[in-house]
């Protein structure tokens, strides 16, 4: 297999894992040195805010208890073999567990490797969807 192909399979591997919810499973394909970051306004934080070590571990944790993203399909990967970077286009029913609140979206995963891991992870997401199901704005 090529880098190419390994990184794509890795992320596609890393979905199959996260979207069983299955944290340990997630962390264990990821690695130890990753970061995350939702790309959106820091309102958001801690997930707007790069977060590493056990930060990172802590979001992780918090997106797979709270978002349920089962039904989520990825509809696309690009590989940037040089800049050792993974787009990943994904779509489908995301549900907020502790609301049980449902909505069809789509979102970016933009994820930067190094030795074979990921090492930094940048979602772009609906910011203002998920800032009003998790009611850290409400809008009238």
């Amino acid at each position: 297999m090529t880098a190419k192909n390994d990184m794509k399979k890795l992320v596609e591997d890393i979905y199959a894992v996260r979207g069983r919810g299955d944290i340990e499973g997630t962390l264990a394909l990821i690695g130890e040195d990753c970061t995350f970051r939702m790309a959106g306004n820091a309102r958001l934080a801690p997930l707007s805010t790069e977060s590493d070590g056990p930060a990172f571990r802590q979001v992780i944790e918090q997106l797979i208890t709270v978002w349920d993203l089962s039904k989520i399909e990825t509809t696309g990967i690009y590989v940037d073999e040089d800049e050792h970077m993974v787009f990943a286009h994904r779509e489908g029913e995301v549900r907020h567990i502790p609301s049980g609140v449902s909505f069809h979206t789509e979102f970016v995963d933009k994820i930067h490797f190094r030795d074979g891991k990921p090492v930094k992870i940048v979602e772009f997401v609906d910011t203002l969807q998920v800032a009003e199901i998790t009611q850290i704005i409400q809008l009238a």
